[in-house]
């Protein structure tokens, strides 16, 4: 299936659109009030990332990116897993404390060769972000961007059944 190019962001962000239907209502996870967010993306190169491909690509950068996102296939496919994800951040008030989203995992191959891709234009190894689709938030309604395996074990707070917890 072919997925039609998404472009870069203005915050050099790349995102794949889902879509699903985002949740319709508010979530209560441990005493907080999750908001649902109003749409639904896999991030596939995060600002960081994206930033750097920029500085070293420049008005390149899309042609050096774009023939291996149209030659992967793009079709993630929903685990109903999820997790909640929590750690110290900026909030959406301005000041710093507890922000936290509740994700879910999606299998999508395609990204660890994208990763390697990406990587072959900066000249290194890039870890393959997990692969996952922001539902809920709190404190930050953008969400938190988790980009690598090893800051979704730390900031990883226990696995959610999905298909239990919400309706459809």
């Amino acid at each position: 299936m072919t997925t039609p190019w998404p472009g870069f962001s203005d915050a050099h962000t790349l995102v794949l659109p889902l879509h699903d239907a985002p949740p319709g209502a508010p979530l209560d996870i441990d005493g907080r009030r999750f908001a649902p967010k109003d749409e639904l993306h896999v991030t596939l190169i995060g600002s960081a990332l994206g930033r750097e491909l920029h500085a070293a690509l420049g008005n390149r950068r899309e042609a050096a990116v774009r023939p291996a996102f149209e030659a992967l296939d793009w079709s993630p496919v929903r685990t109903g897993v999820g997790a909640v994800i929590e750690k110290r951040g900026r909030r959406d008030d301005g000041g710093a404390g507890l922000v936290a989203s509740m994700i879910e995992f999606v299998d999508l191959p395609a990204l660890a060769f994208f990763s390697r891709w990406l990587g072959g234009l900066l000249g290194r190894q890039l870890p393959v972000p997990p692969p996952h689709v922001t539902l809920y938030t709190h404190g930050c309604a953008k969400g938190i961007g988790i980009p690598t395996e090893a800051k979704l074990r730390a900031w990883r707070r226990g696995e959610i059944d999905l298909r239990a917890l919400l309706p459809g």
